[in-house]
């Protein structure tokens, strides 16, 4: 039996999670984000490919081409700086077509960006389509998503 594979893409902004800590995520890196997801995976049977970017045209590259050979994909698409805007008509376009393929797509955010007076980010959801969304649980964010993809994997 084929493990399935997951995408994971880290967008502009998440280089650097140290912005992170007063949220009360102290001492949070790309590094160990990455360590848990692997970690997550490894226990589910699912091959990760955990990627990042600050470069917008390297992210669009990455969700246009890189989807091909995934079952899966969640996606952070905007960190901590509002410096650097994403191309929402290329996401939402690689995002339609990953969901109408039937693949699992969520979107993370480490923050809870819904709180008051945050400014962290902004939802990019994209409408109609089978799109899944979770934000404010840290690192756990992460790992919920990994989760929830592996039970929609073993469904279909």
């Amino acid at each position: 039996m084929n493990n399935n594979k997951l995408l994971i893409i880290n967008g502009p902004g998440l280089s650097d999670l140290s912005n992170f800590n007063e949220y009360g995520y102290e001492d949070l890196t790309l590094k160990k984000l990455q360590k848990k997801c692997l970690e997550t995976c490894k226990s589910l049977g699912i091959d990760l490919d955990f990627f990042q970017t600050d470069d917008q045209s390297e992210l669009s590259e990455k969700l246009s081409d890189g989807l091909e050979g995934f079952d899966a994909l969640i996606i952070n698409p905007v960190g901590y700086s509002h410096s650097s805007k994403l191309d929402l008509d290329v996401y939402n376009s690689n995002i339609k077509t990953s969901a109408i393929k039937n693949k699992p797509v969520i979107e993370v955010h480490i923050a809870n960006i819904f709180q008051d007076g945050e400014s962290v980010s902004e939802p990019v959801i994209v409408a109609k389509s089978d799109v899944g969304f979770i934000c404010g649980l840290g690192v756990n964010s992460y790992e919920l998503a990994i989760r929830s993809i592996h039970e929609k994997l073993n469904q279909n």
